[in-house]
């Protein structure tokens, strides 16, 4: 399992996101849709985190975890598994995917559907609130590539996104609510279970012809959350002018 160290997280995604457009999977406007089943690979996701502060060894302290494998359900393939210990309060954390190959500064309705993987049950208790529902599951398309810089305004450094992703459990400009972290049924304490998601979203393209797909948590649970991805399917039409 992959942990990030004292050398800045927001520094290695940047630089992971830059070098990595090999192992990206170009989308055509002729299919219209796109799914990526992680049975190969990461297809290219590459983990994000915000709402930390800048300060050494922080990626050690808040237990910072991602890496690609088999997801702990039977008769389930592999996914993308992120994990954070959300000591500030406010922790975002999640996956970021560029798709191209788009009509440039176009308009396209998206529809993004996944799967998310989560071991937590509903109405437990915990500090800042519960573990399942004070997680707040959150997606996003943007022609703006999301990352986490420092924002030095502030009192204490803190890494925040650039794009607008809402606060816990509100939505922002560029991401909407999608649920929570609880298990649709507490038969099975400690297993993992598979929740399924939807969204949809009006955005134009950049000049390049691309756009960003976000998928992540913001937590008010203080303390460790953990889950995976799996089956996230992109489709589009585009809107005409």
């Amino acid at each position: 399992m992959k942990r990030f160290f004292s050398f800045g997280i927001a520094s290695l995604l940047a630089i992971s996101m830059m070098t990595g457009c090999a192992s990206d999977t170009a989308v055509s406007d002729k299919a219209n849709a796109v799914t990526f089943d992680f049975k190969k690979s990461d297809a290219g996701f590459t983990p994000i985190y915000a709402d930390y502060p800048n300060s050494e060894d922080v990626e050690d302290f808040y237990e910072f975890k991602y890496e690609y494998g088999k997801i702990p359900i039977d008769g389930a393939g592999n996914g993308i598994f992120i994990s954070g210990n959300n000591h500030s309060g406010d922790l975002f954390m999640g996956y970021v995917k560029k798709l191209d190959g788009f009509a440039p500064e176009r308009t396209y309705h998206f529809t993004v559907s996944f799967q998310l993987a989560t071991d937590v049950e509903g109405g437990l208790v915990g500090i800042g609130g519960s573990p399942g529902e004070s997680v707040t599951v959150k997606c996003g398309i943007t022609q703006t590539q999301p990352m986490s810089t420092v924002d030095e305004s502030e009192e204490c450094a803190y890494y925040r996104l650039n794009i607008d992703a809402g606060l816990q459990s509100n939505a922002g400009k560029d991401m909407v609510v999608v649920g929570d972290m609880t298990k649709t049924e507490n038969n099975h304490p400690g297993e993992y279970e598979f929740k399924e998601f939807q969204a949809e979203f009006d955005v134009a393209t950049n000049i390049l012809g691309e756009v960003y797909l976000i998928i992540g948590t913001d937590s008010g649970f203080e303390a460790t959350t953990s889950y995976y991805l799996d089956d996230i399917s992109v489709t589009w039409t585009e809107i005409a002018d």
